[in-house]
């Protein structure tokens, strides 16, 4: 099960995944099993995750959950739930911010709707994944390439490319550079670090890695957006007078 697709729709329509097709009633909410063989009719809207949004999920709602028994747990190819049409608009709402925030308000509400079926769903998504998980996000901002990651969890770097592709939906190397880069957004913000120190901190081997793949990211170098941010900050304090 490499990922999940969840849709929700105001008018309803058809979801199919491979030879299973069901319909999806106006205002309702689906959590489909599989994101490359799913496909819906326009008027649903889509949003795909990954086992990683997940593990972030579980952190947060773990103390909603019912604890896992030892019987075999089969997720239904799509699993509905039917939701107000108020709750429609806060889902469309969601959809314009940052994914993650759509997916716990989505998943809570599941869990109050079928407690049972959704925390084992959360739990077999992550079954055997949360050691590699913990690795992963415990080491990257540690200066390693990512065959240091490859070789220190002992598998094939091809083999951990495409695990880590499967896992978090993008590749290793670039989910790296955006999670480096963006700890040294809020180091830049929140702390008065050196920009040399910030860089050696977040996992960039010299101030010139940092900055050229800082301007690259956010068209400034990281002291114009240090200063951009503190006069942000005066300005709206000085509003506030």
């Amino acid at each position: 099960m490499q990922g999940v697709r969840l849709l929700f729709s105001r008018y309803g329509g058809q979801v199919h995944i491979g030879n299973i097709s069901e319909r999806l009633p106006p205002h309702s909410m689906a959590m489909a099993q599989s994101t490359t063989l799913c496909s819906a009719d326009p008027d649903i809207r889509c949003f795909d995750f990954h086992p990683a949004h997940f593990k972030h999920l579980y952190t947060e709602v773990s103390d909603l959950l019912i604890p896992a028994d030892q019987a075999f747990f089969c997720p239904a190819p799509i699993r509905a739930v039917q939701v107000q049409e108020e709750l429609t608009n806060v889902l469309e709402l969601l959809a314009q911010g940052a994914p993650e925030t759509l997916l716990r308000f989505a998943y809570v509400y599941c869990l109050g709707v079928d407690r049972r079926y959704f925390s084992a769903l959360l739990q077999h998504l992550l079954t055997g994944d949360y050691p590699f998980f913990e690795f992963i996000e415990t080491h990257a901002l540690n200066q390693w390439p990512v065959a240091r990651y490859a070789l220190e969890l002992d598998i094939p770097l091809r083999k951990f490319n495409a695990l880590f592709q499967e896992k978090y939906g993008s590749p290793a190397k670039r989910w790296l550079l955006e999670k480096r880069l963006s700890r040294s957004r809020e180091l830049l913000v929140s702390t008065p670090l050196r920009v040399l120190d910030i860089a050696l901190e977040c996992g960039f081997a010299s101030h010139g890695h940092f900055t050229e793949s800082f301007r690259k990211r956010y068209h400034c170098n990281p002291t114009q957006f240090r200063q951009q941010a503190q006069a942000s900050l005066t300005h709206s304090t000085r509003s506030l007078d």
